[in-house]
């Protein structure tokens, strides 16, 4: 009989994936016991185990824990395993670091706080010294001045006395909060309240009965406290000011609704609190964006905002349509998630003022917006960064809408001559300029069990062109097309050099490899395949993917089986290499999904053929724009690069594979033609 206790959830792989392995372990077990499994036999745990793990952590059990076919049938081994996997490597020295930087956030309880000690302590290794040092940091933590000097003053503080101590302070510190907002008159909350929504705006200013730092202290009652703006017995200690700080000057000792330094200064954007997460505003303080603001327009109009749910917290964000990658600095992103570890980058990122800055690594996390889990990945970045969110983040998220009246997005109107070379890379010089990324979906390779790994002997590099291969390997790593290796690695090839005219082309010489991989036997397309499309064909253009093995970017276990020998240590490629024979398969097949749809759109190997076709040149010339127009717009989307030098723009006849494409029919190309 079926059970009617519900199961786990999947493993989750992503945001901290090692905690999520924690609490899907736990899950597990517990469910092993209500359901009863705990008592069959191994066997059957083990399914239940896989059965209950999701598909994307079946995909790691599957291809990179290397279990035998005993352990498979064993939940324990499994578990370990797994174990083993999802763990990350501990860095003591900066576990340590993190922990002395923890600091109580704003709204945090101390009991909060100290559990995050506690948590942060255990991964540090202090041994025995452990409660000293989580009762420093809990001193030395804690937001309340008051609080802090207390318990400097005493003599052998103990971490329980002063955690009670701490915590008896909070309370308080409540409780005097309570009786202030008690006893003061609506005036104050409105007058409070006024002043922090206001912004700086053109031509216009705050009225004097709205502001009251602007009043002189004879206008204001008796017995009001100049520092928290409230009425209450004297002293210090009874202000429930004393030991905050000013969140308009950042002064301690007094609150920001009677800072005497408030009109003074225009307010800062990372000093506003929006009482509703999620919640939109715009702003119209005048910034100028320098160097640091990753992607974004250097423009002096309104800025958008968001406090946005994530993962590990609610972070406030800065909506920017003109950026193309979401940015968040380091200090940020250690605030939120201390402990979740980056993951490697494989972009660049460059300035408005077209300067390159590197990345520190991607952190990934996940949001929930009107209850739809939603995928985040920032590039961290070591600058006072606020944090972005890309144009195309924006518009996932539903932050923002992007539409186009439909005559503006018409291309019928172009007559001959209107859409121009110049016109369209320009207007698409994304697609032509921007540094070379991924295509959507990871590439595997498919191995022949039966086949014994290869781990070739060096070759040597000539002396005469180490420098040119150091300066590509160096720029290939730069731009993510490859990595080092450190790890052992079963398959090892030997770099091959190839000559061209204007650069130096890297392959890797994968005899042995090529004779395991299995191929995909995907259909490539020849020319006999595209005439008969073209009956009526006038118009000719041709494209080419720049570098197109380069834009194919391969899955974790299939990039280990290109590790090659250079005289600087193990390479191994994060795209796809050349001279892997099932390449240029597996190349076809992602070009025809890519493309899939268009129309007048004929792909052979790396090569594009846009044709326009039409009974009269008049008819051809249409067809022919609108064609290449979609082809733009599905390269812009799918991040694919097009080079220009093989451009042939709007032509009557096209040299296309050992061919010239005219309206009058097919004929040999010269040039192609093999000498006798």
């Amino acid at each position: 009989m079926a059970s009617s206790i519900p199961p786990p959830e999947p493993m989750k792989m992503a945001g901290d994936i090692h905690g999520n392995w924690v609490s899907f372990r736990a899950e597990f077990e517990d469910d092993l016991l209500a359901t009863g499994i705990s008592e069959k036999v191994k066997p059957v745990q083990a399914a239940a185990l896989r059965r209950l793990m999701g598909n994307d952590c079946r995909h790691v059990y599957k291809h990179n824990l290397g279990l035998t076919a005993d352990q498979q049938k064993d939940a324990g081994a499994i578990l370990v395993a797994l174990e083993q996997y999802f763990t990350p490597a501990k860095n003591v020295i900066f576990e340590r670091y993190v922990f002395g930087n923890l600091k109580q956030e704003d709204g945090e309880l101390l009991d909060a706080f100290a559990t995050r000690l506690r948590e942060k302590a255990a991964s540090c290794e202090y041994g025995a010294i452990k409660d000293e040092l989580i009762r420093d940091r809990l001193v030395l933590g804690i937001t309340d001045e008051g609080a802090r000097r207390r318990l400097l003053r005493e003599k052998d503080l103990k971490l329980d006395e002063a955690s009670k101590m701490c915590r008896a302070a909070e309370v308080m510190d409540s409780k005097l909060k309570t009786m202030s907002l008690g006893s003061s008159g609506p005036g104050d909350s409105i007058n409070a309240t006024q002043g922090q929504r206001y912004g700086r705006r053109s031509g216009s200013r705050p009225s004097e009965s709205t502001n009251t730092s602007a009043q002189p202290q004879s206008m204001r009652d008796a017995g009001e406290c100049k520092y928290c703006g409230t009425r209450h017995k004297r002293g210090r200690d009874l202000c429930p000011a004393f030991g905050k700080s000013c969140r308009s000057c950042s002064t301690a000792n007094h609150f920001a609704k009677v800072c005497m330094k408030r009109g003074q200064k225009a307010r800062q954007l990372n000093a506003v609190d929006d009482p509703l997460p999620g919640e939109l505003e715009d702003s119209d303080e005048r910034d100028v964006y320098t160097a640091e603001s990753v992607g974004a327009v250097n423009t002096r109009g309104k800025k958008w905002f968001v406090n946005l749910p994530l993962q590990s917290g609610v972070q406030r964000c800065q909506l920017d349509s003109g950026a193309t990658c979401n940015v968040m600095s380091i200090k940020d992103k250690t605030r939120l998630a201390p402990r979740t570890p980056l993951l490697k980058s494989l972009i660049r990122l460059k300035l408005y003022n077209s300067e390159w800055m590197s990345s520190l690594g991607v952190y990934s996390t996940q949001c929930v917006i009107r209850g739809k889990t939603h995928r985040l990945d920032f590039e961290i970045v070591h600058t006072g960064q606020r944090p972005l969110l890309s144009g195309e983040t924006c518009e996932r998220l539903g932050l923002i809408r992007f539409t186009i009246p439909e005559e503006l997005n018409k291309v019928e109107h172009c007559r001959k001559g209107d859409l121009t070379k110049e016109y369209l890379v320009s207007t698409y010089h994304d697609v032509y300029t921007s540094p070379i990324e991924s295509l959507p979906g990871d590439i595997h390779f498919e191995l022949d069990s039966t086949v014994a790994p290869v781990q070739c002997a060096p070759r040597n590099v000539p002396v005469a062109l180490k420098a040119a291969v150091k300066a590509q390997l160096d720029r290939y790593e730069e731009e993510g097309h490859l990595t080092t290796v450190t790890q052992p690695t079963d398959w090892i090839s030997n770099l091959v050099i190839v000559k061209k005219p204007d650069k130096l082309r890297l392959c890797i010489d994968p005899k042995a490899l090529n004779r395991a991989l299995k191929r995909s036997h995907y259909l490539m397309p020849t020319l006999d395949d595209v005439l008969y499309k073209l009956p009526k064909a006038r118009i000719f253009t041709l494209v080419d993917a720049l570098d197109a093995f380069l834009q194919c970017r391969l899955d974790e276990e299939s990039s280990l089986m290109t590790t090659f020998w250079t005289p600087w240590g193990r390479k191994r490629w994060l795209k796809f290499p050349f001279g892997v024979s099932v390449a240029p398969e597996l190349y076809q097949r992602k070009q025809h999904e890519l493309l899939a749809g268009l129309t007048g759109i004929e792909p052979i190997a790396d090569d594009i053929l846009i044709v326009g076709c039409g009974d009269t040149e008049d008819e051809a010339n249409r067809d022919h724009d609108t064609n290449l127009i979609a082809l733009m717009d599905r390269c812009r989307e799918v991040k694919l690069r097009l080079g220009l030098k093989k451009l042939q723009f709007r032509v009557k006849e096209v040299r296309f594979h050992g061919h010239i494409l005219s309206a009058e029919g097919l004929k040999a190309d010269p040039d192609a033609a093999d000498p006798p």
